[in-house]
Protein backbone atom coordinates (compact mmCIF):
# COMPACT_ATOMS: atom_id res chain seq x y z
CA UNK A 1 0.00 0.00 0.00
CA UNK A 2 1.45 3.27 -0.89
CA UNK A 3 1.99 5.94 2.12
CA UNK A 4 -1.15 7.92 2.85
CA UNK A 5 -0.82 11.73 3.46
CA UNK A 6 -2.83 14.32 4.58
CA UNK A 7 -3.70 15.76 1.20
CA UNK A 8 -3.08 19.65 0.72
CA UNK A 9 -5.85 19.68 -2.23
CA UNK A 10 -8.67 22.09 -0.94
CA UNK A 11 -12.23 20.56 -0.94
CA UNK A 12 -12.90 24.33 -2.67
CA UNK A 13 -11.60 26.42 -5.26
CA UNK A 14 -8.38 28.02 -3.89
CA UNK A 15 -8.92 31.57 -3.02
CA UNK A 16 -5.49 32.87 -2.90
CA UNK A 17 -6.05 35.81 -5.72
CA UNK A 18 -9.27 37.00 -4.22
CA UNK A 19 -7.64 37.29 -0.66
CA UNK A 20 -4.37 38.45 -1.83
CA UNK A 21 -6.35 41.32 -3.81
CA UNK A 22 -8.98 42.27 -0.74
CA UNK A 23 -5.83 42.56 1.56
CA UNK A 24 -3.82 44.82 -0.84
CA UNK A 25 -6.81 46.86 -0.98
CA UNK A 26 -7.50 47.22 2.63
CA UNK A 27 -3.96 47.89 3.07
CA UNK A 28 -3.85 50.33 0.65
CA UNK A 29 -7.17 52.09 2.23
CA UNK A 30 -5.58 51.83 5.85
CA UNK A 31 -2.65 53.66 4.61
CA UNK A 32 -4.68 56.11 3.13
CA UNK A 33 -6.75 57.29 5.96
CA UNK A 34 -3.98 56.63 8.35
CA UNK A 35 -2.62 59.21 6.10
CA UNK A 36 -5.57 61.57 6.04
CA UNK A 37 -5.56 61.62 9.87
CA UNK A 38 -2.33 62.30 10.70
CA UNK A 39 -2.03 65.37 8.17
CA UNK A 40 -5.70 66.28 9.24
CA UNK A 41 -5.20 66.65 13.17
CA UNK A 42 -2.16 68.73 12.44
CA UNK A 43 0.73 66.03 13.89
CA UNK A 44 3.18 66.44 11.51
CA UNK A 45 3.14 70.72 12.53
CA UNK A 46 3.26 71.80 8.49
CA UNK A 47 -0.31 71.52 8.34
CA UNK A 48 -3.38 72.82 9.84
CA UNK A 49 -5.93 71.10 11.37
CA UNK A 50 -8.86 73.18 9.92
CA UNK A 51 -6.77 72.58 6.62
CA UNK A 52 -9.68 71.47 4.00
CA UNK A 53 -9.49 67.83 2.92
CA UNK A 54 -9.29 69.15 -0.62
CA UNK A 55 -6.33 70.79 -1.45
CA UNK A 56 -7.41 74.48 -2.97
CA UNK A 57 -4.72 74.21 -5.81
CA UNK A 58 -6.84 71.05 -6.85
CA UNK A 59 -10.33 72.34 -6.55
CA UNK A 60 -8.88 75.08 -8.62
CA UNK A 61 -7.35 73.15 -11.60
CA UNK A 62 -10.74 71.47 -11.42
CA UNK A 63 -12.80 74.21 -11.99
CA UNK A 64 -10.42 75.47 -14.60
CA UNK A 65 -10.30 72.13 -16.60
CA UNK A 66 -13.97 70.99 -15.97
CA UNK A 67 -14.39 69.16 -18.80
CA UNK A 68 -10.86 67.30 -18.87
CA UNK A 69 -11.38 66.85 -14.91
CA UNK A 70 -14.93 65.23 -16.20
CA UNK A 71 -13.32 62.77 -18.58
CA UNK A 72 -10.38 61.47 -16.10
CA UNK A 73 -13.24 60.94 -13.55
CA UNK A 74 -15.61 58.87 -16.50
CA UNK A 75 -12.09 56.81 -17.50
CA UNK A 76 -11.70 55.81 -14.03
CA UNK A 77 -15.10 55.34 -13.25
CA UNK A 78 -15.46 52.88 -16.00
CA UNK A 79 -11.64 51.18 -15.65
CA UNK A 80 -13.05 50.37 -12.14
CA UNK A 81 -16.01 49.16 -13.19
CA UNK A 82 -14.63 46.56 -15.57
CA UNK A 83 -12.00 45.70 -12.91
CA UNK A 84 -14.76 44.66 -10.53
CA UNK A 85 -17.20 43.06 -13.43
CA UNK A 86 -14.00 40.54 -14.11
CA UNK A 87 -13.45 40.07 -10.89
CA UNK A 88 -16.94 38.80 -10.68
CA UNK A 89 -17.00 37.00 -13.22
CA UNK A 90 -13.56 35.54 -12.25
CA UNK A 91 -14.74 34.18 -8.87
CA UNK A 92 -18.36 33.34 -10.24
CA UNK A 93 -16.80 31.12 -12.91
CA UNK A 94 -17.09 27.01 -12.60
CA UNK A 95 -13.78 25.34 -11.74
CA UNK A 96 -11.44 23.79 -14.62
CA UNK A 97 -12.52 20.12 -14.75
CA UNK A 98 -9.33 19.25 -16.58
CA UNK A 99 -9.13 16.42 -19.69
CA UNK A 100 -6.25 14.37 -19.94
CA UNK A 101 -3.90 13.15 -22.71
CA UNK A 102 -2.76 9.73 -22.70
CA UNK A 103 0.58 8.50 -24.23
CA UNK A 104 0.17 5.25 -25.64
CA UNK A 105 2.87 3.74 -28.21
CA UNK A 106 1.03 1.23 -29.91
CA UNK A 107 -1.84 3.21 -31.19
CA UNK A 108 -1.16 6.98 -30.28
CA UNK A 109 -2.46 9.16 -27.80
CA UNK A 110 -5.82 9.13 -26.03
CA UNK A 111 -8.07 11.47 -24.81
CA UNK A 112 -9.63 11.37 -21.66
CA UNK A 113 -12.25 13.44 -20.59
CA UNK A 114 -12.58 14.83 -16.81
CA UNK A 115 -16.47 12.93 -16.76
CA UNK A 116 -15.08 9.80 -17.70
CA UNK A 117 -12.39 9.14 -15.30
CA UNK A 118 -15.04 11.39 -13.42
CA UNK A 119 -17.12 7.92 -13.99
CA UNK A 120 -14.66 5.09 -13.54
CA UNK A 121 -13.77 6.34 -10.12
CA UNK A 122 -17.19 7.02 -8.37
CA UNK A 123 -18.28 3.45 -9.99
CA UNK A 124 -15.39 1.67 -8.40
CA UNK A 125 -15.75 3.95 -4.95
CA UNK A 126 -19.45 2.81 -4.99
CA UNK A 127 -18.21 -1.15 -4.69
CA UNK A 128 -15.88 -0.62 -1.74
CA UNK A 129 -17.85 -1.92 1.30
CA UNK A 130 -19.68 0.19 3.60
CA UNK A 131 -19.92 3.29 0.34
CA UNK A 132 -23.29 3.95 0.11
CA UNK A 133 -22.88 7.08 -2.49
CA UNK A 134 -19.87 8.37 -4.18
CA UNK A 135 -19.12 12.15 -5.84
CA UNK A 136 -16.01 12.20 -8.04
CA UNK A 137 -14.74 15.95 -9.19
CA UNK A 138 -11.88 16.23 -11.03
CA UNK A 139 -9.44 19.46 -10.35
CA UNK A 140 -6.45 20.86 -11.16
CA UNK A 141 -5.00 21.07 -14.87
CA UNK A 142 -4.39 17.97 -17.14
CA UNK A 143 -0.30 18.49 -16.16
CA UNK A 144 -1.16 19.03 -12.22
CA UNK A 145 -4.60 17.19 -11.88
CA UNK A 146 -6.05 16.79 -8.46
CA UNK A 147 -9.03 14.41 -7.29
CA UNK A 148 -12.23 14.94 -5.29
CA UNK A 149 -14.17 12.47 -3.21
CA UNK A 150 -17.43 13.01 -1.12
CA UNK A 151 -18.37 9.28 0.12
CA UNK A 152 -21.54 8.97 1.96
CA UNK A 153 -20.71 5.89 4.42
CA UNK A 154 -23.48 3.10 6.37
CA UNK A 155 -23.96 3.31 9.34
CA UNK A 156 -21.50 1.28 11.86
CA UNK A 157 -19.08 1.43 8.67
CA UNK A 158 -15.27 0.79 9.71
CA UNK A 159 -14.10 3.80 8.01
CA UNK A 160 -9.84 2.39 8.49
CA UNK A 161 -11.21 -0.31 5.76
CA UNK A 162 -12.72 1.59 3.80
CA UNK A 163 -9.66 4.41 3.51
CA UNK A 164 -7.37 1.37 2.82
CA UNK A 165 -9.62 0.02 0.34
CA UNK A 166 -10.07 2.96 -1.56
CA UNK A 167 -6.45 3.78 -1.84
CA UNK A 168 -5.22 0.01 -2.81
CA UNK A 169 -8.01 -0.44 -5.02
CA UNK A 170 -9.86 3.02 -6.29
CA UNK A 171 -7.28 5.48 -6.17
CA UNK A 172 -4.38 3.08 -7.52
CA UNK A 173 -6.48 2.49 -10.24
CA UNK A 174 -7.08 6.30 -11.06
CA UNK A 175 -3.50 6.74 -10.84
CA UNK A 176 -2.67 3.62 -13.14
CA UNK A 177 -4.95 5.21 -15.52
CA UNK A 178 -3.24 8.73 -15.85
CA UNK A 179 0.21 7.30 -15.50
CA UNK A 180 0.90 8.76 -12.34
CA UNK A 181 3.04 8.03 -9.12
CA UNK A 182 0.88 10.62 -7.07
CA UNK A 183 -2.85 12.15 -7.56
CA UNK A 184 -3.62 14.31 -4.32
CA UNK A 185 -6.74 13.43 -3.48
CA UNK A 186 -8.97 15.34 -1.23
CA UNK A 187 -11.77 13.18 0.66
CA UNK A 188 -14.60 13.75 2.69
CA UNK A 189 -16.58 11.17 4.31
CA UNK A 190 -20.27 11.58 5.61
CA UNK A 191 -21.85 9.06 7.46
CA UNK A 192 -25.59 8.23 6.55
CA UNK A 193 -28.38 7.55 9.44
CA UNK A 194 -30.43 4.85 9.50
CA UNK A 195 -33.78 5.91 8.92
CA UNK A 196 -35.72 6.09 11.27
CA UNK A 197 -38.55 3.00 12.09
CA UNK A 198 -42.32 3.90 12.82
CA UNK A 199 -43.84 2.65 16.25
CA UNK A 200 -46.96 1.10 15.62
Amino acid sequence: MSEIKPSSTPIGRGAGFERGAVTLLGLLSLLVGAAAIVVGSGVLGVFRAQRPVADPLVVQWVQVHSRLAAVIGIIAGLVLFVLGLWWLVRALRPEQRPDFRLERSDSGDLDVTAGALSDAVRADAEQVQGVKRARVRMAGTDRSPSLRLTLSLQEGTNVRHVWEELDEKVLARARQALGRETLPTAIRLRLDRAPKQRVQ
